[in-house]
């Protein structure tokens, strides 16, 4: 892979969905008037600004958005451009990987320099459920080729490990406090938008007690997931801008070092980031006790403990600042962020290599080693 470097990014505070967290609890809907194109135009200027360049100066964008919905919402990178100043001659691509399409836009947005077609690329990624119909959006969640909920493969997986409520209870509080603490680094990602500063889904009155009181993500009497202990339901959008070394002229936040996108089968599609990791520090050529800071998405509790486990990674090391299960989880934006908020913990550390990674639903698994500079 050419060097591929990232100059800066940014990111719209996620805001709890309109339904609220079950679907039935306290309403949110903070940023549910925007669209995604709007969130992810408001992420990239942000993130141009970030890397002090001007919207004429962008060739590519890859926008990632989950829910292509609508009669336009496959043009939606153009509209991302155009509503971020972005002059007509910029060219781009609308991706779509369930909850990797985050990382898949910071993927072709490296792909599109790495291959000569732009100096200048941004990696955009945006999701607002608060806008979607339900008979859409809920049935997504459910695996048409092996007919299980997404969360019914982590909670098997919890099952084959032994992983109780309990343990994965106290990892989501410890998501929630972290997050709390973090407050003013997460200030550094995030750019105000329509009145909104800071990410509201995070519970400053989180305990143990409002853990074990949590409904029940199913009814089979064997469950041991709630809708504490997996990721919060929010809108959001975030932005990243790429570059060539040659266009960088030595300023950035860091490097992308390898990627990897896998396949497992769907009834696995919780263990799919594992294999994704392992191949992308092949690539790097580094093992996984040389990285300093992981960001592996909290799209279950469950899910990103087993990976800790599989992995050998010391907990501290992995989502130091608080997970989706605080923060919440915007489908499309969500590669971008732990990108952008892995980077800007590196450089904090003064520590140099990280990874990202999400499990996918339909049994895949993508994962990017950066490096800080």
């Amino acid at each position: 892979m050419s060097e591929i470097l990232i100059l800066g990014g940014a990111r719209t505070p996620f805001a709890t969905w309109s339904y609220g967290m079950t679907g039935k609890g306290t309403p949110g809907g903070a940023l549910k008037e925007l669209d995604p194109q709007d969130l992810a135009a408001a992420a990239l200027k942000g993130a141009l600004s970030a890397a002090s360049l001007a919207p004429r100066d962008l060739q590519f964008i890859a926008f990632g958005n989950m829910y292509q919905v609508g009669p336009h919402g496959c043009y939606g990178a153009r509209y991302v451009g155009h509503r971020a100043g972005c002059p007509s001659e910029t060219a781009g691509v609308a991706v779509s990987l369930a909850c990797g399409t985050g990382l898949l836009a910071l993927t072709t947005a490296a792909d599109a320099i790495s291959n000569g077609r732009a100096s200048f690329a941004a990696a955009a990624g945006a999701d607002t459920p608060s806008r979607l119909r339900r008979d859409i959006f809920v049935p997504s969640f459910t695996d048409i080729s092996c007919g299980k909920h997404i969360a019914k493969t982590a909670e098997e997986r919890a099952g084959e490990a032994k992983l109780t409520r309990e343990a994965m209870d106290a990892w989501a509080l410890g998501s929630h406090k972290k997050a709390q603490a973090a407050a003013k680094l997460r200030a550094a990602e995030i750019v105000p938008v329509a009145g909104l500063a800071e990410d509201d889904a995070i519970k400053p009155d989180a305990s143990p007690a409002s853990f074990s009181a949590a409904k029940l993500l199913f009814s089979d009497g064997t469950t041991v997931m709630t809708h504490a202990n997996v990721h919060g339901i929010v809108d959001g959008g975030a932005a990243l801008i790429l570059a060539s070394a040659k266009a960088a002229r030595g300023r950035a936040l860091g490097r992308l070092a390898s990627s990897a996108l896998v396949g497992v089968p769907p009834e696995r599609m919780a263990y799919a980031a594992v294999p994704a990791v392992r191949l992308a520090l092949e690539r790097a050529r580094w093992r996984a006790s040389e990285v300093d800071v992981w960001e592996i998405n909290e799209t279950f509790a469950a899910q990103v403990m087993l990976d800790r486990a599989e992995l050998g990674i010391d907990a501290e090391r992995v989502n130091p600042n608080g997970g989706a299960i605080a923060l919440g989880h915007p489908f499309g934006a969500t590669g971008v962020r732990l990108v952008h908020t892995l980077l800007l913990e590196l450089r904090r550390r003064s520590r140099r290599r990280g990874v990202a990674a999400v499990s996918v639903g339909g049994g895949l698994g993508i994962a990017v080693c950066v490096e800080a500079l």
